[in-house]
């Protein structure tokens, strides 16, 4: 074999190398460092009815419902958004997961081109080959090496996948914050679609790489500190969700296509972003245990007021205070109107937020019984012994032990006689509890 045969294999050999680990491993039909499928039915099909009515089938299924349970204007529709949200969360961490090992697998390839370009020539030298043909070599790795580079030169690929990951996550929260503070109500199939849509669209490699881009040159960028430019930034990055936020108002307030509400149906006093319909509002006040007299009046606002203190303060992280308006609005109007009347286990509507067993989309009776985690830490809250904690063996004996612990608290505060939870007491004692390791700032009280 002459020395510029051998020259030429050793050239072609670091070209096959540049060109390792750049094809994908995994299922194509699936999630790939090319990014998420471009439909959020994931499947990659064509998107057609029978593919999207699978998705809403199984999303409703994870949510607790049938599909043929879900109707228009109805807010369990909330429940499957909350649904795909999980999905979609799913699917991006396993980008992001493929991201991270590809980014460590290309360092590796290009460190290996390095290292056996620098093999190569040694041993060349040693064998007495001629400075032409280790110049030959030494070109090709270095070709083999730019290829290599240019092949993986993007941002997604190039960037420290922690801060990569960092910025997808701040897009997924700013998206759901947006929908938050614009009040989007998702309470019909196409509203769920849409809205699951663009919680996707924060995970594609091209959103991801304008929001680092963005970041980079100080344009606005769901990276930004101020979160007013982070979620307009996400909601750049779905523009069907404006389209859908006009749709809205062209059809709001409508029972049915081009159907007026009655006046009759509309509740007195109601806001103009609130519930309209009569009977959801009379199935809210059930499920707080007060009068269904279709009316927004004080004792409503003061029900709907507790049960969202009650939600702040079972996890303030994601029931924030903003939440706590005494008005049926943004996440209450979705969940209030879907819930069964009250259980007799709850004497208030604090109670059964605070309290109530919280399953999230598995749950297809929410807020429907105790959950005894959540009593357990309340009994110590209010300062039962370790002995009458481990004498109260049963749920019914762990209950009684609550029951009798608020009627001393309430009694010791001068705040009336009873058993019942509500938001005053617990803020009496939360304010001065050892398990409140934050004192200066109460997260569900403005004061």
């Amino acid at each position: 074999m002459t020395t510029w045969t051998r020259s030429c294999g050793t050239a072609a050999l670091a070209l096959c190398l540049s060109a390792c680990g750049l094809a994908d491993q995994l299922d194509p039909g699936a999630v790939t460092v090319r990014g998420v499928q471009p439909t959020v039915e994931q499947l990659n099909v064509p998107a057609n009815r029978k593919a999207q009515d699978d998705l809403i089938g199984h999303l409703a299924h994870e949510a607790g419902f049938e599909l043929k349970d879900l109707n228009y204007q109805d807010p369990k529709w909330a429940y499957v958004f909350e649904a795909g949200v999980y999905e979609i969360g799913r699917q991006c961490d396993q980008y992001l997961d493929a991201l991270f090992r590809f980014n460590r697998q290309q360092r590796a390839n290009r460190q290996g081109l390095i290292a056996v370009a620098a093999s190569a020539g040694a041993i060349m030298g040693l064998a007495g080959v001629t400075t032409t043909a280790i110049a030959i070599t030494a070109a090709a790795f270095g070709l083999s090496a730019s290829l290599f580079d240019a092949s993986v030169n993007s941002v997604l690929f190039t960037i420290e996948p922690s801060a990569l990951r960092n910025v997808v996550l701040r897009g997924r929260q700013s998206y759901l914050d947006k929908l938050v503070v614009d009040k989007v109500q998702i309470d019909t199939r196409p509203r769920a679609m849409i809205a699951m849509g663009g919680y996707l669209s924060q995970c594609s490699p091209a959103a991801i790489e304008a929001n680092i881009n963005n970041a980079a040159s100080g344009s606005p960028s769901v990276a930004s500190t101020n979160d007013d430019v982070a979620r307009s930034a996400a909601g750049l990055s779905a523009p069907s969700l404006s389209a859908m936020s006009k749709v809205a108002n062209i059809i709001g307030g409508s029972v049915g296509a081009g159907q007026p509400a009655p006046v009759s149906s509309l509740p007195v006093d109601r806001k103009p972003f609130e519930t309209a319909l009569i009977p959801e509002l009379q199935v809210a006040q059930r499920a707080l245990g007060i009068p269904d007299d279709g009316r927004y009046g004080p004792t409503t606002r003061a029900a709907f007021r507790e049960f969202q203190t009650g939600m702040c303060r079972r996890d303030p992280r994601t029931w924030t205070l903003k939440e706590i308006t005494g008005d049926l609005t943004s996440r209450s109007g979705r969940i209030l109107p879907t819930l069964s009347p009250i259980p007799t286990a709850f004497q208030t509507p604090f109670e059964r937020a605070f309290l109530g067993t919280d399953s999230g989309m598995l749950s297809a009776t929410p807020l429907s019984d105790v959950d005894q985690r959540q009593l357990r830490s309340a009994v110590q809250l209010f300062g039962a012994t370790p002995d009458e904690e481990t004498a109260a063996t049963t749920d019914d004996a762990r209950m009684k032990l609550f029951r009798e612990r608020i009627a001393k608290l309430r009694e010791k505060f001068g705040m009336g006689k009873g058993t019942a939870l509500d938001a005053a007491l617990f803020k009496t004692v939360w304010k001065d509890s050892p398990m409140n390791t934050n004192k200066s700032v109460d997260p569900c009280s403005p004061n």
